[in-house]
């Protein structure tokens, strides 16, 4: 039993119209003996999504940090098993979270109103279409934050869909694995009309969306996970992955066994099994699997595999892609001015070079201010042919060369996701989230690398988010680019990249071609 659904502090300044928290108080208070007497068993939740805690019973927070970005906690440390602050030793519950998936195209062609939809003989207006024509949805503007934007309906279906099952199964296997989570619910299971609030993970119609499956797996009472913070590594390197098993159940067992095995193209490179250890109504941890990541010639996709058996029998089975990349080859000869504060030193670092000074071809730049003050010398260099890379401008009015950058802060805190579908030459190559969710060493978790964006006229985008109010229009914003300069260029690139590029091989990648390093 829940009374209220996301209550706010003060009762969002209106106290004279809805009741504040001491009020709040005093009608729980009444309600549950009301309650207990018809039925003294039964659970009760006070608050649903609780925006001003505490409250005396279950603590409820809602969590969409895989949809609005950054609501509640960010989505990495989401993922490595933390969660909002509650009373300490309580167990807790997540009334809501989710993601948007569009409905189906043919769906939308029987229900919706011919205005809210592209024409169906394609053309241009309806490469230009977007889901903001269809009332209530948000993935016309939140999909800058996580994925790229779509040129046509079944793609916006596609990739909205495709992403609403991938953050719907990222968030119920956490949930799954963490024992003091006792209670959650997907916002929303079903709609009751095609348009609108498009959380659902089946359309009004009960025909279930990617997302409907991915939850379905991920409740299965007695289940296998695997848990890792990367999907990304370098030849040779240390791939550690977790595993869980998670029991719903009445039942503990020591007799079934986990079997695991990696798989590239089809084919089992390595298998092995060991005993389960499986409690009643509890996930338990299973241990580390660390291989060295093969050598590779090119990038190369794998899968891990992860059954929970019991003898020959296959119970349930989990498995996780990623990718293995080649080592990076020597940086050659590449001549680097580093100027600033340190950050670039860092960088340079990572990628086996050092700061020349002089004449080089390369000029890195982290301080602004800095620059400023020798903007006369440095411009000159990149008429002269030079290439300077300016990283991560502070907020506000910027001037480089002859061009004014306006930077802003993400709405909704830095950004999980960049999109490189930009057609330009140093992206060429890169898949769709290869800039999503890049590991942080230091914090030993993903963490956003976008925190800011900016604005130009005239710079070749590089890489590209969006930003915008809550209720507002979302533009797209530049979050790397280039503008010519006589013989040489500037980039701005507001992308972290220092401290990411020894374990994300596409940052190492991208950081070596804006540095001019063939790799």
């Amino acid at each position: 039993m829940s009374y209220i659904n996301e209550p706010f502090p003060n009762a969002h300044g209106q106290p004279q119209r809805h009741l504040a928290r001491t009020d709040l108080q005093a009608f729980f208070e009444a309600a549950d003996r009301a309650i207990h007497v018809l039925n003294p068993e039964r659970v009760i939740k006070h608050v649903d999504g609780d925006y001003d805690p505490p409250s005396d019973t279950l603590p409820d927070n809602h969590c969409y940090c895989g949809w609005y970005n950054g609501h509640g906690l960010e989505l990495g440390k989401l993922h490595k098993g933390y969660w909002i602050p509650v009373k300490r030793d309580w167990q807790y519950a997540c009334g809501e979270f989710g993601a948007e998936g569009l409905e189906a195209v043919e769906l939308m062609r029987r229900h919706y109103p011919s205005d809210w939809l592209p024409a169906e003989d394609g053309g241009p207006a309806a490469a230009a279409w977007s889901p903001t024509s269809i009332p209530g949805a948000q993935t016309g503007q939140f999909h800058y934050m996580w994925f790229d934007t779509q040129h046509s309906l079944p793609g916006w279906v596609r990739e909205s869909q495709r992403f609403q099952a991938w953050a719907t199964r990222l968030f119920t296997e956490r949930f799954r694995r963490d024992n003091r989570m006792v209670s959650f619910a997907i916002h929303l299971f079903i709609d009751a009309f095609p348009s609108g609030w498009m959380k659902t993970i089946m359309d009004c119609e009960r025909r279930p969306k990617p997302a409907y499956f991915a939850y379905r797996e991920a409740l299965t009472p007695l289940m296998v996970n695997i848990r890792t913070d990367r999907w990304a590594f370098t030849a040779g390197e240390t791939m550690p992955f977790e595993f869980w098993v998670c029991n719903d159940t009445a039942v503990a067992s020591r007799t079934l066994t986990l079997r695991w095995q990696l798989e590239q193209d089809g084919c089992v490179l390595f298998s092995q099994k060991a005993g389960a250890k499986i409690e009643a109504m509890r996930s338990v941890f299973q241990g580390f699997f660390a291989p060295r990541a093969l050598e590779v010639e090119t990038r190369t996709r794998f899968t891990l595999r992860l059954a929970l058996a019991e003898g020959l029998k296959i119970l349930k089975d989990t498995a996780v892609e990623f990718d293995v990349f080649p080592k990076s080859p020597a940086p050659g000869s590449v001549s680097v001015s580093a100027i600033g504060t340190g950050v670039a030193q860092v960088l340079l670092r990572e990628l086996g070079l050092k700061s020349t000074g002089g004449n080089a071809s390369v000029i890195l730049v982290d301080d602004y201010a800095e620059y400023r003050r020798r903007a006369k010398t440095i411009d000159r260099a990149a008429i002269d042919g030079a290439r300077v890379v300016f990283l991560n401008l502070p907020v506000g009015e910027c001037h480089i060369g002859d061009s004014c950058l306006q930077v802003h802060d993400c709405v909704m805190r830095p950004r999980q996701f960049v999109s490189r579908a930009t057609g330009h030459p140093l992206v060429e190559g890169f898949k769709p989230d290869d800039f999503k969710c890049w590991f942080d060493p230091k914090a030993d978790y993903f963490t956003p690398l976008l925190p800011t964006v900016f604005k130009a006229e005239g710079w070749r985008p590089i890489l590209i988010n969006g930003n915008g109010i809550w209720t507002g229009e979302w533009k797209p914003m530049l979050a790397a680019a280039e503008r010519s300069a006589g013989k040489g260029s500037w980039i701005v690139c507001q992308v972290t990249l220092a401290g990411r590029t020894t374990h994300n091989p596409v940052a190492n990648m991208f950081a070596r071609r804006l540095l001019g390093i063939v790799s």
